[in-house]
């Protein structure tokens, strides 16, 4: 994945092109001519054979980018510095555009949100909860082989990790002694003040126990501190166990990306989740 910056009189743009999970993600724009925008985004994905295209653009600017060659899978409150974001995604892969578990999950999804937000959130005295540092990528990018087949960003390489936390993502661990149990992240915009919790993974011998619900709650708190008021994640829509915890943190359900990344061996859906906070429009 490498990042491309474009200057044009007719719009500026930073965008991910991300080869591994074939698509371009849109960071930053402005523009003076909509047309232009779009079809340079089209022309690019044809060139380096992307399928997918994924472009957050700001509720005034809606009707003029969406056009005829995109469509909206959903929104993010308070994405842009406090303002909505609105996902456009299209397809040039038709295979790409459609999942056959789609119907599955929500009806999966529909037993989740009929559910009690109420639960328990109790650590064992056994266990500790601690920032990781440079010191501890390497237990950490073996967690993350352990439970991952594949995974849409580089989490199995130490480096990967110590430049993400060294840029100020926060990865809270949870150790069980001196075994890593456990381990969430939050990936900060600063720009934006925007944060996505990710990267949650837990030891498949500490599973049911709560532990990434217990890291999402701090790493919640810890970005609110810090004035970073707008939080969400993209969750594995097949995954019952995170679109519960979500759920249970009081996340809202606000979309679906289709076949959005390359994970446990495949495209996978991922399901919105988005906190509703008092704070999130103050930015405006």
């Amino acid at each position: 994945m490498h990042t491309i910056t474009i200057n044009k009189p007719e719009f500026s743009l930073q965008a991910n092109l991300d080869l591994f999970n074939r698509r371009i993600w849109v960071n930053e724009y402005s523009f003076n001519h909509a047309p232009a925008l779009r079809f340079f985004l089209l022309d690019l994905a044809k060139k380096q054979n992307i399928e997918k295209i994924i472009f957050p653009v700001k509720e005034k600017d809606l009707t003029l980018l969406q056009g005829n060659d995109f469509q909206l899978e959903g929104v993010i409150k308070g994405y842009f510095q406090g303002s909505d974001a609105h996902f456009l995604t299209t397809y040039l892969l038709e295979k790409r555009r459609t999942s056959g578990s789609l119907l599955e999950e929500e009806q999966m999804l529909q037993k989740i949100l009929g559910q009690s937000r109420e639960y328990d959130m109790i650590l064992p005295n056994r266990f500790s909860i601690k920032f990781a540092t440079s010191q501890h990528v390497e237990k950490i990018a073996e967690l993350f082989k352990t439970v991952f087949k594949s995974y849409p960003t580089p989490v199995y390489d130490s480096n990967y990790l110590n430049e993400a936390i060294q840029k100020g993502d926060l990865y809270m661990t949870c150790y069980d002694g001196s075994t890593l149990a456990s381990v969430a992240t939050a990936e900060i915009d600063w720009n934006q003040s925007h944060a996505e919790l990710t990267n949650c993974a837990t030891h498949p011998d500490y599973r049911g126990m709560g532990l990434n619900t217990i890291l999402l709650k701090r790493l919640e708190e810890n970005c609110q501190t810090k004035g970073i008021h707008c939080l969400y994640s993209l969750a594995r829509a097949s995954s019952y166990g995170m679109n519960l915890v979500f759920h249970r943190l009081g996340y809202e359900f606000q979309g679906s990306l289709i076949n959005n990344c390359h994970i446990a061996g495949d495209f996978e859906n991922m399901n919105i989740w988005v906190k509703p906070t008092l704070d999130c429009h103050k930015l405006v």
